[in-house]
């Protein structure tokens, strides 16, 4: 099997002026290429800062990390944002939609950056997600709306728009009724299943979690 990430990490630090916290010490992480993985552990130890090291939105650690063979630190400017646009999905914590904009734009925003054949592809796939995880009805709504566990919905899709080979995903299930949170865990698995995408879940919910290939687990040290 194939690594596509590759990671070590020394150290990471948070710090302002009365406190310094030293994160993910001397931590690693080796992931194949269709993998399933799920991080848990208590708050505060580390995971979605894991997250935003693997999704290149967070370059300030003390460590190595090579993504699909390429050293990160060698990777620049259009390179990298079209790798978090288009090979990377990231399903963050409901915050991370955009309150001036409608769910459906919000939706289809990483297709705004999308080259032309990409976005016609995507588009069509659009219209399965929408459908799949049940959220047509609140399309022309704004997140402020909407309940939580539709915006989870909605970050979710906007996640997996592009058919990203790597999906990042914080608390996907967090505030999802059992139903839903089926839907969810199905549509990534079946990613997973249908086009070997590599599935890195951050979760509290060890039911999830053990559904994944491997779960690693953070902690303090």
């Amino acid at each position: 099997m194939t690594d596509i990430i590759n990671l070590s990490i020394k150290e990471k630090v948070y710090q302002d002026k009365k406190t310094k916290l030293s994160i993910l010490n001397d931590f690693k992480l080796e992931v194949h290429a269709g993998e399933k993985i799920a991080i848990v552990g208590e708050s505060g130890v580390g995971k979605s800062s894991l997250l935003n090291i693997i999704g290149l939105l967070d370059m300030d650690y003390i460590g190595e990390y090579a993504l699909w063979n390429t050293p990160t630190g060698k990777v620049r400017g259009k390179e990298m944002a079209r790798w978090r646009n288009e090979k990377i999905g990231f399903v963050l914590q409901e915050s991370a939609l955009i309150n001036s904009l409608t769910i459906e734009d919000n939706i289809k925003l990483p297709l705004l950056y999308a080259e032309s054949t990409k976005k016609k592809l995507r588009l069509e796939d659009y219209e399965k997600v929408v459908d799949e995880i049940g959220i047509r009805s609140i399309l022309k709504k704004k997140p402020l709306e909407c309940s939580g566990g539709q915006r989870s919905r909605a970050v979710f899709a906007r996640g997996i728009i592009m058919k990203p080979e790597i999906i990042l995903s914080d608390e996907p299930t967090a505030s999802l009724d059992v139903e839903n949170r089926e839907r969810i865990v199905n549509l990534l698995f079946h990613m997973n299943k249908e086009f070997n995408t590599t599935i890195i879940t951050v979760t509290h919910d060890l039911e999830v979690a053990n559904r994944h290939d491997r779960v690693i687990r953070l902690e303090r040290r």
